[in-house]
């Protein structure tokens, strides 16, 4: 026989399941903007039917339906689409970074301007082929703009060298930070696996507890490349190459980590400082040690006087009068614009052989950006500029022969200002073995362009892909407005047709206690 009250039963359930639903929905509508938020759905199931109470088997057709149940609340996620989503965000951010480390170098080279190491370059070679025209001691002009381009130049390879020590250091600082966050991360991770762990034990799904802690790896992949992997048991997350969530465990990142990490925010800042920063530091070290020291071949006119001491280039042709000046053209290589100075004379008197043109800074054998400078002793005192490659004996007697420089004569500062077209050996580890220095400049200058280019394209193509994977992940998980408005409407008419069943009971009910029983009364 059926239980009189069964039907209350019934729509008492209907009621208690719709307005689950309509909670949940209302949950969803609030939070449809809440970052890391996965869109929720009460689980709805026929409850457990039973057999009709009888002392023997019911003889009634099927079982009593025991109305609806709500066995669970589920969050709507696919962890493929975070796994593509993670790796895509890792990458973009890696591109995000050296796309900037790469526009800051840009930045600090500021070329093509009028205040960028190429004009500095230009106008040096250029003073050096004004001087030639007048090394005089009549008007000393020329020697001085020869100094001030020089000490404008060896600013600029001091300036560019500084600036990028700077921007290492920065760096450095900026990767010690994000391993700071990525700890940060990691403990708040930590923290909300256990209570995930701890409210689950229980039976109960802690969705909003694993939406959070989904977010927080979301934002854990900015800063490298993680891996996520959990079973019903486990859970478990790798940072880089370190496992720095294992359950209830965790453990800190630190600086020998970084080594692992091959994407991500990190990832890029190592690269930016150890690759890029570190690569453009090189090439402006070694064009400001060519420039002072590397092997260039010159001509050397007919008439010019060697330096004492100086062995004659082979097969070069020597005036009989006079063993140290050469009678015809000769090649000789020297040790950059240092080596050329040593060869002309100043007009000091008596005429003295030129000292290096550039010395470093902090005494050291090795130019680098950083160190080079000219030398003081030539800046103080215009006149230690050697310019001529010739000198005279002159005699006045009773007192000693002397040699003067010919102040006419300005043929070493014509071949210090035509290096500007001679090649310099640069060497192996250089971009071309040999060029121009302005052409070795313009090279570093075009790779930097390429790889600025490269790096835009690289970041533009990352967004558009993370932003992909988002949609994708958006399209499974999003809260959609419309559709939870249309699902409240159904709910609500659930809801009120549950609510209408129990009204219905109880009518039937009150019929059947208040309205039978009475005829004859």
């Amino acid at each position: 026989m059926r239980s009189t009250f069964h039907g209350l039963e019934l729509g008492k359930r209907g009621v208690i399941a719709q307005q689950v639903a309509l909670n949940t929905t209302g949950h969803n509508i609030t939070n449809a903007n809440t970052p890391g938020y996965s869109r929720q759905v009460a689980q709805m199931v026929s409850a457990r039917p039973l057999e009709y109470p009888s002392v023997t088997n019911s003889t009634s057709p099927g079982q009593l339906g025991m109305g609806v149940e709500v066995n669970a609340i589920q969050r709507i996620r696919d962890i493929y689409f975070d796994v593509e989503y993670r790796n895509q965000n890792s990458l973009m951010n890696e591109s995000k970074v050296i796309s900037e480390t790469l526009g800051n170098i840009e930045g600090v080279v500021n070329e093509p301007s009028d205040n960028g190491l190429a004009k500095n370059i230009t106008e040096f070679w250029k003073a050096w082929q004004t001087l030639s025209k007048n090394p005089s001691t009549e008007d000393l002009a020329a020697r001085s703009a020869v100094v001030q381009q020089a000490m404008a130049m060896a600013d600029s390879f001091n300036s560019m060298a500084n600036q990028f020590t700077t921007m290492g250091n920065n760096i450095t600082e900026r990767i010690n930070v994000k391993v700071s966050e990525a700890n940060s991360y990691v403990t708040e991770i930590s923290d909300l696996t256990k209570q995930i762990k701890h409210i689950e034990s229980g039976g109960d799904n802690a969705n909003d507890l694993r939406d959070k802690r989904d977010y927080l790896v979301d934002q854990l992949s900015k800063l490298g490349n993680v891996k996520v992997t959990e079973t019903s048991q486990t859970y478990q997350i790798t940072f880089g190459t370190k496992q720095v969530i294992d359950d209830l465990n965790s453990d800190t990142i630190v600086q020998a980590d970084v080594a692992g990490v091959t994407s991500g925010e990190i990832f890029g800042y190592v690269q930016s400082r150890d690759t890029f920063i570190a690569e453009y530091t090189k090439q402006i070290d070694l064009m400001a040690n060519t420039l002072a020291t590397g092997k260039i071949e010159v001509t050397l006119p007919a008439g010019s006087i060697l330096p004492n001491g100086m062995t004659p280039p082979a097969g070069a042709q020597m005036d009989p009068a006079n063993p140290r000046r050469l009678a015809a053209d000769a090649k000789v290589t020297v040790d950059g614009l240092n080596g050329l100075h040593r060869l002309g004379y100043t007009l000091e008197d008596p005429a003295t052989n030129g000292k290096d043109f550039f010395v470093t800074s902090d005494g050291s054998g090795k130019f680098t950006a950083e160190n080079i400078r000219v030398n003081p002793d030539i800046a103080k005192d215009l006149k230690k500029i050697a310019a001529s490659l010739r000198i005279e004996t002159v005699s006045k007697p009773p007192a000693a022969p002397t040699n003067k420089v010919v102040q006419s004569n300005g043929d070493l500062a014509l071949l210090i200002g035509g290096l500007s077209e001679k090649t310099f050996d640069f060497g192996g580890t250089a971009l071309t073995a040999s060029s121009t220095y302005g052409g070795y400049y313009e090279a570093v200058m075009s790779q930097l362009g390429v790889q600025t280019d490269h790096a835009k394209k690289m970041l533009e193509n990352g967004e558009l892909l993370t932003d992909h994977a988002d949609s994708l992940r958006q399209s499974i998980s999003g809260v959609s407005p419309d559709e939870e408005t249309a699902n409240l409407i159904k709910f609500q008419h659930a809801y009120n047709a549950s609510a209408r069943v129990i009204t219905v009971v109880d009518e039937m009910l009150d019929k059947l206690i208040n309205g039978t029983g009475v005829v004859g009364r």
